[in-house]
């Protein structure tokens, strides 16, 4: 009886330890990836910096609609993974910034044709029934009975982060009675102006109920992600062309953990950067670029298995600044995290 009672707790202990290196080999990959675009303008040229050219639209449009892609609503792809469900591979949500009226004669249509569905933040002070550049709410309500879903942009576009917190409650509150009395319904999803953040901004998000709240900053987003600083790929004249998009479309999460500084504000300057791994194995081949507004920062960067830290040359400059850090997979896929500071 005890050479059996032996043998059966040495079997059990043997299936626990399975289950165990099971589970961490599960963790070390990332089962979700998905890449967020955000468009403003569509073949306004005298915005570069905010629109698409038609034919870089065209291509993007040619290539969403590819077999490899699936393009989901921003929506699905984030209750996906909340709710620790799996998206399909190569995942494409789509996302348009302060209802500029080409979304709605040009944007809109060929999303529509082609069954694209797309996520519009609306910036609720410039919708008028007279501004001759952004959308009205008849405009808007057709596009949501059309199925577009409607996001929160904040009321004035502010630089949210550089007003005070009390301004940025009414900036939530008057957006959010506007919506209300314009649709009947709060959106669920937020976008920050200029993808500019802090702390207590981001608790004023959640203290609204919004499910998540998105940056600007490229990166893909995965179960890792802070969900609400979620990455975007911006696409304009300048970063449109067609091999970013592919490129972007095609990469996989990194898998970033305990991200310092926490606050997207950064509060000593230059910032002391570090972050763990969920697969160590991709820091061999990792990389980080930092930019800020005077171009690239130079910077060291130190592994210690699955931490990462990063020791930059020079203080940032005020405004936004970047990281982008890329790894390369055993299976050939490009991994992606990015994250933007504010100073």
């Amino acid at each position: 009886m005890k050479l059996y009672k032996y043998i059966v707790l040495s079997i059990l202990k043997s299936i626990s330890i399975i289950f165990v290196l099971a589970s961490v080999a599960q963790a070390a990959n990332i089962k979700n990836s998905a890449t967020v675009f955000m468009y403003h303008k569509f073949g306004v040229s005298k915005y570069p910096s905010t629109s698409v050219t038609i034919e870089q639209f065209e291509s993007h449009i040619n290539e969403f609609i590819k077999d490899k892609y699936n393009t989901l609503p921003l929506e699905y792809i984030i209750d996906t993974i909340a709710n620790d469900g799996e998206l399909p591979n190569n995942t494409i949500g789509i996302s348009v910034d302060d209802a500029d009226k080409s979304f709605f004669e040009i944007g809109w249509p060929l999303f529509k044709e082609h069954n694209i569905p797309v996520t519009l933040f609306v910036t609720t002070g410039t919708i008028a029934n007279n501004n001759k550049s952004y959308l009205n709410w008849n405009q808007i309500r057709k596009l949501k009975e059309e199925g577009v879903t409607i996001g929160a942009h904040s009321h004035t576009h502010a630089h949210m982060p550089d007003i005070k917190l009390e301004e940025v409650r009414k900036e939530i509150e008057v957006s959010n009675k506007i919506f209300l009395k314009e649709l009947g319904e709060i959106p669920a999803l937020f976008a920050f102006p200029y993808g500019e953040t802090n702390t207590d901004i981001i608790n004023l998000i959640k203290e609204y109920k919004f499910k998540v709240a998105f940056g600007q900053h490229s990166g893909i987003i995965n179960e890792t992600s802070n969900m609400y600083y979620l990455p975007r790929f911006s696409l304009n004249e300048k970063y449109g062309e067609i091999d970013r998009v592919i490129f972007a479309a095609s990469a996989k999460g990194l898998g970033v953990y305990d991200f310092i500084p926490s606050n997207p504000k950064i509060t000593e300057n230059p910032p002391y950067i570090g972050f763990s791994l969920l697969d160590e194995k991709l820091a061999s081949s990792l990389n980080c670029f930092i930019f800020d507004m005077n171009g690239q920062v130079e910077r060291e960067i130190f592994k210690f298995n699955e931490r990462i830290e990063i020791r930059l040359s020079r203080e940032l400059s005020d405004g936004r600044s970047r990281i982008n850090c890329t790894a390369k997979d055993s299976d050939g896929n490009w991994r992606w995290f990015g994250h933007q500071f504010y100073f």
